[in-house]
């Protein structure tokens, strides 16, 4: 544009050095003033437009001032994640260990919990409950060998998580962001929890 405008001056002015002499001989820097203004009119407008586009394209993270340290004794809260939601390597919330072994094989490490990697399944044992010692109760991951089901992995970002999961059900005090289930006081607390460096995933807790 001012390699466009430039010419135009440039052939104006030439025009006028072969005009008669009782054309103005300020014209030609009064015009040039003008177009001065208008690029400098211009490129403002431009900054301003990438200010504010920058400006509204930044994310506000939630954070754990945003809740309170606590609620009520009872008090419910529930997220409504479907059960797709705690699936790890193919593998639903709730399986049996021989389940896993027969859809992974054989795990990295099998004692009390089965690992595969950076991925750790542990049983159900709860309160010396027998029949219960044979299911999936919680599942860890410490590295990028799994995702979740909305495609987060140790590592990523806090506003990746944001992106896929929206607004924590609760922010812990140290700095958890969890989403799912739970009531204050209870022992129902059902979800999924990404631990962090207050920048990226260190560690995900499903269950």
């Amino acid at each position: 544009m001012k390699k466009l405008t430039t010419s135009i001056l440039l052939a104006l002015f030439s025009a006028t050095i072969f005009t008669p002499n009782h054309i103005e001989a300020s014209w030609l820097s009064k015009t040039w003033k003008k177009v001065e203004k208008s690029w400098n009119e211009s490129g403002t407008n431009s900054d301003s437009t990438k200010q504010g586009s920058t400006a509204s394209n930044e994310i506000h993270l939630p954070q754990r001032s945003d809740y309170p340290s606590g609620y009520s004794y009872g008090y419910k809260k529930d997220m409504g994640l479907e059960d797709v939601e705690f699936t790890v390597l193919g593998v639903p919330f709730g399986a049996t260990m021989g389940d896993i072994k027969r859809s992974l094989g054989t795990p990295t490490y099998e004692g009390t919990n089965l690992r595969y990697g950076g991925v750790t399944f542990y049983n159900g044992a709860i309160k010396g409950n027998i029949r219960d010692r044979d299911y999936v109760r919680y599942i860890s991951i410490t590295n990028r060998d799994a995702i979740t089901y909305r495609g987060i992995a140790v590592g990523d970002s806090l506003e990746q998580v944001y992106k896929a999961y929206g607004k924590p059900t609760y922010i812990f005090g140290d700095n958890s962001w969890f989403y799912g289930r739970f009531v204050w006081g209870g022992d129902d607390l059902f979800g999924i929890k990404f631990i962090n460096d207050g920048t990226k995933v260190t560690e995900i807790f499903i269950g």
